[in-house]
């Protein structure tokens, strides 16, 4: 119990995360789909983890804090909050390149590598983030989580590290699109009722939430990048949807003249 709850509360981010992913991807997916994709995620997440922890494949070699095994569950060498992460990791990046390949007024972009593309460039682009903060750990409530054997260029992350995680999150939008491939393009009556929105807002949330506490922490470096990432996106964002207009409505259906039963005259409807 103490290690369960040293996981679900101890890492609270990690289970609010979680527990939106299953929000957002159960009304999406579906509750069976969604828990294939957590299954699925969840085994690669903790089989990469653990390969790169003992053979330095695909991410390079890097160890867990030791410590970490007294305070919270394990899946073999890696905290389970970290294959836990894949999941929402995932989704919320994929979720979020399909509300940006398709805009703001339909459910589905023009061609399905749209969607991919930008999901697999959202997925790896939060790990840019999320582990250059992490790193940061003993200076906040984090706390020391991993420690990377050789030097890096990104922050002391070294170039295997976001190339090995690319791989993995191409296999995991993969299989998000493979199960998602034959939903219908949908018209959005408005922007704010679009079903991917709440995605993309979640996804920003983790995006901005770690860039302030990196500004809080003085790692002024780690903050610009990340804003400096993120204000082009945004911006070419907004230029390409202003441009977009929703679906045209159709007309109205036109009944056809019916009969009073007491009179027989035709009733105009």
């Amino acid at each position: 119990m103490h290690l369960l709850y040293g996981t679900l509360v101890g890492r609270w981010y990690v289970t609010a995360f979680g527990v939106t992913f299953l929000w957002r991807a159960s009304k999406h997916l579906g509750w069976r789909k969604t828990f294939l994709y957590a299954g699925v995620a969840v085994g690669i997440g903790a089989l990469v983890e653990n390969s790169s922890v003992r053979y330095g494949v695909p991410y390079t070699g890097y160890t867990f804090n030791p410590a970490l095994r007294h305070k919270e569950l394990f899946i073999g060498d890696v905290p389970l909050m970290v294959p836990l992460s894949y999941t929402f990791l995932g989704y919320f990046g994929f979720a979020s390149g399909r509300l940006l390949a398709s805009g703001p007024w339909q459910t589905r972009a023009r061609r399905p590598w749209h969607e991919y593309l930008l999901g697999l460039v959202l997925t790896v682009w939060a790990l840019w983030i999320v582990d250059p903060v992490s790193r940061l750990g003993p200076r906040w409530f984090l706390g020391p989580v991993f420690h990377y054997r050789g030097p890096g260029f990104w922050f002391g992350l070294p170039l295997g590290s976001q190339a090995g995680f690319t791989l993995t999150a191409a296999a995991l939008i993969a299989f998000l699109t493979y199960m998602a491939k034959d939903e219908p393009n949908r018209p959005v009556d408005r922007w704010l009722h679009h079903p991917h929105l709440i995605a993309l807002v979640t996804y920003n949330c983790q995006i901005a939430g770690l860039a302030v506490v990196a500004a809080v922490l003085a790692a002024n470096e780690i903050a610009g990048s990340a804003l400096l990432m993120w204000v082009p996106a945004a911006a070419l964002t907004t230029v390409l949807w202003s441009t977009l207009r929703p679906p045209p409505k159709s007309p109205e259906m036109v009944e056809l003249p019916t009969a009073d039963p007491l009179t027989n005259r035709e009733i105009r409807t």
